[in-house]
């Protein structure tokens, strides 16, 4: 019965079907829901946390209370305050938010049928909703499908409402088949949340397919860019995303040895944690474009326990490579009990950077190398690579900068001018000349101008003239 309610989780992932394409649904494939009453706002999947124990055992009270309309009230309640835990309104009209992409799997081929299963971030709504509620009565929940309705307009206008019914497959003496009612998805002013009407605009959705979605880069190297990337579904390089690394092994040094998972339209298998490396910076140019369908638990009606959590599944355990699906920090959420009393549970699912230490993309270390760094904050970002690493050595990558070194740039600001001088000349009467500069922005090889292995007079003496050369007006 926890799985229960996850469905609504599910079916909001279904929502997050959009991208500036055709808004409409139509059969089998990647979509995202974008609201219409908060048009920037879209449906992201952002934990699996959702409880259908909890919602009918500790909100409404137990079986006994799931026929009264208080009971059915509170854990409707709870079942709303998972469901927004689970699931976050995002700005995200840029298609960089992976969470807002759902793979909507028709139920039935027939035009008239209008369920769907909503498969996205490692788990599904028949997933989520396939449970029991252990009692004086066993209920069992399963086939929780969604229903996708067209409401009005129409083409790239067309607005749909989605809705589920918490129902049980159980039948109770005297009860029949308990239900709490048909819900449909709303955001509330952005917070994703259910409602028993459907009348109110910000329950009406349009629907957009997924053809791609973008990749922002972090990090810059030789004039390439790079960032990281774990999906739970398949999907093409293309645009200026030139190539996928995974980590294979770190070498004693600390140097990291990786191997081409793909190149430029290639296809990078499903559940697989990757570095990528684009040309461009601009994210409207660096696109994935998901193939087949997502990777996820199917679950098994014959067990009578919770839904698998989607966690951080790895195809391939050869890849130091580690990623999560999900980096929600709502913490401790409460609800109404019976009798006015309150109950609380834990809504964050992510993983802390320290236990044990973690390393991710980071700016480029002290030798000019691109390296992977200690992660600093509080919990890892969603979908995201990194390698958990306890040694000591630097992990850098097999490529060397080039040689970039401005001789007289002495302060280390890419200009060469009288400031590098005054550095120079402070630096040789402070100093021995011999070895330890003024300050980490001394850069001992730009300021030996004269190439002697020394720095003395003479190099101030020849950057001076370097500098007076080079501003003199020309002759006319």
């Amino acid at each position: 019965m926890k799985k229960t309610l996850r469905i609504l989780c599910a079916i909001a992932m279904t929502s997050l079907c959009a991208v500036p394409v055709m808004a409409q649904l139509n059969g089998t494939g990647y979509y995202r829901f974008r609201n219409a009453d908060r048009n920037t706002e879209y449906i992201s999947m952002t934990n699996d946390l959702f409880n259908y124990t909890t919602c009918i055992g500790s909100a409404c009270g137990g079986l006994s209370n799931a026929s009264s309309s208080a009971g059915q009230s509170r854990a409707l309640e709870c079942a709303g305050k998972y469901l927004s835990t689970d699931i976050h309104m995002v700005n995200d009209a840029d298609i960089i938010n992976v969470g807002s992409i759902i793979y909507a799997q028709k139920y039935s081929t027939q035009a008239s049928n209008h369920d769907y299963n909503l498969i996205g971030q490692g788990t599904s709504l028949l997933t989520l909703t396939t449970g029991t509620y252990p009692g004086t009565v066993e209920l069992e929940f399963k086939n929780r499908y969604i229903t996708i309705d067209p409401v009005g307009g129409s083409g790239a206008n067309t607005l749909y409402t989605a809705k589920i019914e918490l129902k049980s497959d159980t039948y109770v003496f005297l009860v029949g088949y308990p239900t709490l009612g048909v819900r449909y998805l709303v955001d509330n002013n952005g917070t994703f949340a259910i409602n028993s009407s459907s009348s109110a605009q910000n329950a009406k959705w349009y629907i957009e397919p997924v053809n791609h979605f973008n990749v922002v880069p972090e990090v810059e190297f030789e004039g390439k860019y790079y960032t990281t990337m774990f999906v739970p579904f398949s999907y093409k390089l293309s645009g200026q995303v030139l190539r996928a690394y995974a980590v294979k092994g770190i070498g004693d040094d600390g140097t990291l040895q990786l191997e081409e998972v793909a190149a430029e339209g290639g296809t990078v298998p499903a559940q697989t944690p990757v570095i990528l490396e684009c040309a461009s910076n601009n994210p409207a140019e660096c696109h994935l474009i998901p193939q087949g369908r997502p990777v996820f638990t199917a679950p098994d009606v014959t067990i009578r326990a919770n839904a698998p959590r989607a966690n951080q599944a790895v195809a391939d355990e050869t890849n130091l490579l580690r990623g999560t699906y999900y980096c929600n920090t709502d913490g401790t959420i409460t609800y109404t009990r019976p009798n006015n009393a309150t109950g609380n549970f834990n809504a964050n699912n992510y993983t802390k950077p320290t236990d044990p230490q973690k390393y991710v993309l980071g700016t480029i270390n002290d030798s000019g190398k691109l390296a992977l760094v200690k992660a600093t904050g509080t919990a890892m970002p969603a979908n995201k690579a990194w390698i958990e690493y306890t040694g000591d050595k630097e992990l850098v990558f097999p490529w060397e900068p080039v040689n970039t070194l401005l001789m007289g740039d002495v302060n280390n600001d890419k200009v060469v001018n009288i400031s590098d001088v005054i550095m120079l000349i402070n630096y040789i009467i402070l100093n021995t000349g011999e070895s330890s500069p003024e300050s980490d922005n001394f850069n001992t090889e730009a300021a030996d101008f004269y190439e002697d292995g020394m720095i003395n007079v003479t190099d101030v003496i020849m950057l001076i003239n370097y500098i007076a050369l080079s501003t003199e007006e020309p002759n006319d």
